[in-house]
């Protein structure tokens, strides 16, 4: 069995018979490959030495529309697929991770409002709960709502949040019955207890008093049915959906590739068709196959813009993520205790208006809508040009008597 194996792996082997297919093979698809850009150069850009005015026109014809269309083609698919990207994390997921994070400071903020009012007793149970207990309760409702009807979620997400938006206002119950019996502190410590386990699966700890506003311990993992837990896992997967769609992705990498090449043949292949009709016509400018040209004027600021989205939504990451692990309900109610003592970099408003800016600013509002329109003006260009060279080529074939040199 060794010297069957020891032929095998010898040069003169099956191993080594398989190197001379292999190298034919190689060498087959360097000649098709060979082959194949030799027609395409032939196509894109040929040589007016030696060749007939009929068959120029001829390759003309096929070429510079089928290069305005791949062109355009490719380019509007990417640009289209940026811009959509840009507006997508602008209009839906940005505005969905504030509303996520003020939602959960404000659940947070309410929970410590109702425990210091209810260690008051019997002045809770007659005055109701604190002015800001009612606001945050009320905006953290309003946030959530606003996360729904965004369009940012899926609807298994959707499902969730309002699962989420059911068990605030159970939660609100839970604390009105602890205000009843604010007079009792067994009752009240037990539901508000209850109520505090509704908002997080593991009990917030405090150094000692320090903090009325703990957050809540992460790590609770993606089985957790609390209020809080349920926000934060949306929170972590609208993150990783503008993390994926801030990244440079291949289908996008192709086509701007694909664009580029063709956008170069395309204007070289003009600009020697310009020549030829001028040397061999004597047509000084042909107005067709300038207004064919035209829209190429138009790309360096189209890929200007498309670099503009798409490095403002890499830089709309970090701050997602700050806004899910840096605010906190202490810094917010810090800033709404003392609003003018200067912006917190920690803060909800503060991340919001720069991501907000960001997105804004990475972009060129003129050309907001431009999109759908590109591979269209491609198609116009294609049979502009194409039209054009049709024209040329019928009008030298009626003027060239039987049997003259063409």
């Amino acid at each position: 069995m060794a010297r069957e194996e020891t032929r095998r792996l010898a040069p003169g082997g099956r191993l080594g018979a398989l190197a001379p297919a292999a190298a034919r093979l190689g060498r087959a698809a360097a000649a098709v490959t060979a082959e194949l850009a030799r027609r395409i150069r032939r196509y894109a850009w040929p040589s007016t030495a030696g060749r007939r005015n009929r068959a120029y026109l001829r390759d003309r014809l096929v070429a510079v529309p089928l290069l305005a269309v791949v062109a355009f083609g490719a380019f509007g698919w990417a640009y289209t697929d940026v811009r959509g990207d840009s507006a997508y994390v602008r209009d839906r997921v940005a505005p969905a991770l504030v509303d996520l994070a003020d939602a959960k400071a404000s659940l947070l903020i309410a929970q410590g409002e109702a425990e210091q009012s209810l260690d008051e007793g019997r002045a809770a149970e007659l005055g109701g709960l604190s002015e800001r207990y009612r606001t945050r309760i009320a905006r953290a409702t309003q946030r959530l709502n606003q996360v729904t009807r965004g369009g940012a979620l899926t609807v298994a997400e959707e499902q969730d949040l309002r699962v989420a938006s059911a068990l605030v206002v159970d939660y609100t119950g839970w604390i009105g019955r602890a205000q009843g019996h604010a007079t009792d502190p067994v009752l009240r410590d037990a539901e508000l207890t209850y109520a505090r386990s509704m908002l997080c699966s593991t009990k917030a700890t405090t150094g000692e008093g320090e903090d009325r506003y703990p957050a809540c311990p992460p790590g609770t993992g993606p089985g957790a049915t609390a209020i809080v837990d349920r926000v934060s896992g949306l929170e972590d997967r609208l993150r990783e959906r503008l993390a994926d769609r801030a990244a440079w992705g291949t289908g996008v990498i192709t086509a701007a590739v694909v664009s580029g090449l063709a956008f170069l043949l395309l204007a070289a292949g003009l600009w020697r068709t310009v020549s030829f009709l001028r040397s061999r016509f004597r047509i000084r400018l042909s107005i067709p196959l300038a207004a064919a040209s035209l829209p190429l004027l138009t790309l360096p600021l189209l890929t200007a813009d498309a670099l503009l989205s798409q490095h403002a939504q890499e830089g709309a990451v970090p701050v997602a993520d700050a806004l899910a692990a840096r605010t906190s309900p202490k810094t917010e109610s810090i800033v709404e205790e003392r609003p003018f003592d200067g912006p917190d970099p920690g803060a909800v408003e503060v991340l919001e208006s720069r991501i907000d800016d960001g997105l804004a600013d990475g972009r060129l509002a003129f050309l907001d809508g431009a999109a759908p329109f590109v591979f269209p003006t491609g198609l116009a260009c294609a049979a502009l040009a194409g039209g054009a060279l049709h024209g040329y080529r019928r009008e030298y074939l009626v003027v060239t008597r039987p049997g003259a040199v063409s």
